[in-house]
Protein backbone atom coordinates (compact mmCIF):
# COMPACT_ATOMS: atom_id res chain seq x y z
CA UNK A 1 0.00 0.00 0.00
CA UNK A 2 1.35 3.40 -0.97
CA UNK A 3 2.26 5.95 1.67
CA UNK A 4 -0.01 8.46 -0.01
CA UNK A 5 -2.99 6.11 0.37
CA UNK A 6 -2.23 5.59 4.05
CA UNK A 7 -2.09 9.35 4.63
CA UNK A 8 -5.38 9.92 2.78
CA UNK A 9 -7.10 7.13 4.73
CA UNK A 10 -5.83 8.64 8.00
CA UNK A 11 -7.15 12.08 7.04
CA UNK A 12 -10.61 10.69 6.18
CA UNK A 13 -10.58 8.61 9.38
CA UNK A 14 -9.76 11.72 11.42
CA UNK A 15 -12.59 13.65 9.74
CA UNK A 16 -14.99 10.75 10.39
CA UNK A 17 -13.98 10.37 14.04
CA UNK A 18 -14.20 14.14 14.63
CA UNK A 19 -17.70 14.19 13.11
CA UNK A 20 -18.78 11.27 15.32
CA UNK A 21 -17.43 12.99 18.44
CA UNK A 22 -19.23 16.22 17.54
CA UNK A 23 -22.48 14.28 16.97
CA UNK A 24 -22.17 12.51 20.32
CA UNK A 25 -21.54 15.79 22.13
CA UNK A 26 -24.35 17.64 20.33
CA UNK A 27 -27.17 15.20 19.51
CA UNK A 28 -28.83 17.58 17.04
CA UNK A 29 -28.02 15.64 13.87
CA UNK A 30 -25.38 18.20 12.99
CA UNK A 31 -22.42 16.15 11.84
CA UNK A 32 -23.82 12.66 11.33
CA UNK A 33 -23.84 13.27 7.58
CA UNK A 34 -20.14 14.14 7.54
CA UNK A 35 -19.33 10.98 9.50
CA UNK A 36 -21.19 8.80 6.98
CA UNK A 37 -19.64 10.59 3.99
CA UNK A 38 -16.20 10.36 5.61
CA UNK A 39 -16.61 6.60 6.09
CA UNK A 40 -17.54 6.25 2.41
CA UNK A 41 -14.47 8.28 1.43
CA UNK A 42 -12.26 6.00 3.52
CA UNK A 43 -13.41 3.14 1.31
CA UNK A 44 -13.00 5.20 -1.87
CA UNK A 45 -9.40 6.02 -0.91
CA UNK A 46 -8.43 2.42 -1.66
CA UNK A 47 -9.48 2.69 -5.32
CA UNK A 48 -6.26 2.99 -7.33
CA UNK A 49 -5.99 6.06 -9.51
CA UNK A 50 -8.93 7.95 -7.91
CA UNK A 51 -7.70 11.51 -7.42
CA UNK A 52 -7.95 13.19 -4.02
CA UNK A 53 -10.06 16.03 -5.44
CA UNK A 54 -12.66 13.45 -6.57
CA UNK A 55 -13.03 12.05 -3.04
CA UNK A 56 -13.37 15.60 -1.68
CA UNK A 57 -16.16 16.34 -4.18
CA UNK A 58 -17.86 13.00 -3.38
CA UNK A 59 -17.59 13.84 0.35
CA UNK A 60 -19.20 17.27 -0.13
CA UNK A 61 -21.98 16.06 -2.45
CA UNK A 62 -22.78 13.00 -0.33
CA UNK A 63 -22.89 15.11 2.86
CA UNK A 64 -25.38 17.54 1.32
CA UNK A 65 -27.54 14.75 -0.12
CA UNK A 66 -27.64 12.92 3.21
CA UNK A 67 -28.40 16.15 5.07
CA UNK A 68 -31.38 17.10 2.92
CA UNK A 69 -32.68 13.57 2.33
CA UNK A 70 -32.48 12.07 5.81
CA UNK A 71 -32.41 14.88 8.38
CA UNK A 72 -36.14 15.78 8.19
CA UNK A 73 -37.17 12.14 8.64
CA UNK A 74 -34.76 11.48 11.50
CA UNK A 75 -35.73 14.75 13.21
CA UNK A 76 -39.41 13.70 13.16
CA UNK A 77 -38.53 10.29 14.60
CA UNK A 78 -36.52 11.90 17.40
CA UNK A 79 -39.32 14.37 18.25
CA UNK A 80 -41.94 11.62 18.37
CA UNK A 81 -40.39 10.21 21.55
CA UNK A 82 -40.32 13.63 23.22
CA UNK A 83 -44.10 13.94 23.06
CA UNK A 84 -44.46 11.13 25.59
CA UNK A 85 -46.28 12.49 28.63
CA UNK A 86 -45.07 11.31 32.01
CA UNK A 87 -45.91 11.96 35.63
CA UNK A 88 -48.21 14.93 36.17
CA UNK A 89 -48.34 15.87 32.46
CA UNK A 90 -50.13 12.58 31.78
CA UNK A 91 -53.12 13.86 33.81
CA UNK A 92 -53.97 16.54 31.24
CA UNK A 93 -57.03 15.47 29.27
CA UNK A 94 -58.24 12.99 31.89
CA UNK A 95 -61.78 13.11 33.21
CA UNK A 96 -62.15 13.28 37.00
CA UNK A 97 -65.11 13.19 39.37
CA UNK A 98 -65.21 16.02 41.88
CA UNK A 99 -65.39 14.80 45.49
CA UNK A 100 -65.79 18.30 46.89
CA UNK A 101 -67.00 21.55 45.37
CA UNK A 102 -64.62 24.09 43.84
CA UNK A 103 -65.55 27.71 43.22
CA UNK A 104 -63.87 31.06 42.72
CA UNK A 105 -62.69 31.32 46.34
CA UNK A 106 -62.14 27.67 47.29
CA UNK A 107 -60.22 24.73 45.92
CA UNK A 108 -62.15 21.53 45.45
CA UNK A 109 -60.90 17.98 45.37
CA UNK A 110 -61.00 15.20 42.83
CA UNK A 111 -59.68 11.68 42.86
CA UNK A 112 -57.37 10.54 40.08
CA UNK A 113 -56.65 6.86 40.54
CA UNK A 114 -55.88 6.51 44.24
CA UNK A 115 -54.64 10.08 44.70
CA UNK A 116 -56.80 13.00 45.83
CA UNK A 117 -55.81 16.23 44.07
CA UNK A 118 -56.71 19.84 44.72
CA UNK A 119 -58.72 21.12 41.78
CA UNK A 120 -59.67 24.62 40.77
CA UNK A 121 -61.77 25.86 37.91
CA UNK A 122 -60.00 27.47 34.97
CA UNK A 123 -62.61 30.23 34.67
CA UNK A 124 -63.68 30.57 38.31
CA UNK A 125 -66.98 28.78 37.69
CA UNK A 126 -68.36 26.42 40.34
CA UNK A 127 -67.49 22.76 39.92
CA UNK A 128 -69.99 20.78 42.00
CA UNK A 129 -69.41 17.62 43.99
CA UNK A 130 -70.06 14.53 41.84
CA UNK A 131 -69.57 16.47 38.62
CA UNK A 132 -67.24 15.15 35.93
CA UNK A 133 -64.50 17.61 34.94
CA UNK A 134 -61.63 17.48 32.49
CA UNK A 135 -58.09 18.37 33.53
CA UNK A 136 -56.71 21.03 31.17
CA UNK A 137 -53.60 22.22 32.99
CA UNK A 138 -51.36 21.60 35.98
CA UNK A 139 -50.37 24.54 38.19
CA UNK A 140 -47.87 23.42 40.81
CA UNK A 141 -49.73 20.90 42.97
CA UNK A 142 -53.20 21.91 41.70
CA UNK A 143 -55.09 20.61 38.73
CA UNK A 144 -56.95 23.15 36.61
CA UNK A 145 -60.22 21.77 35.26
CA UNK A 146 -63.24 22.64 33.14
CA UNK A 147 -66.75 21.21 33.11
CA UNK A 148 -67.50 18.47 30.64
CA UNK A 149 -70.77 17.78 28.92
CA UNK A 150 -71.13 14.53 30.86
CA UNK A 151 -72.47 16.34 33.94
CA UNK A 152 -72.71 14.28 37.10
CA UNK A 153 -72.26 10.61 37.84
CA UNK A 154 -75.27 8.85 39.24
CA UNK A 155 -74.42 6.24 41.82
Amino acid sequence: MAVETIIIVCVWAAITIAAIIIEVVTPQLVSLWFAIAGAVCIGLSFIPGLPIWATVIIFAVLSVILLFALRPTLTKLMKKDKDLKTNVDSLIGKKVRMISQADFDNLGQGKVGDVVWSIKSRDGETLNEGEIVEIVEVDGNKLIAVRTEEGTIEE
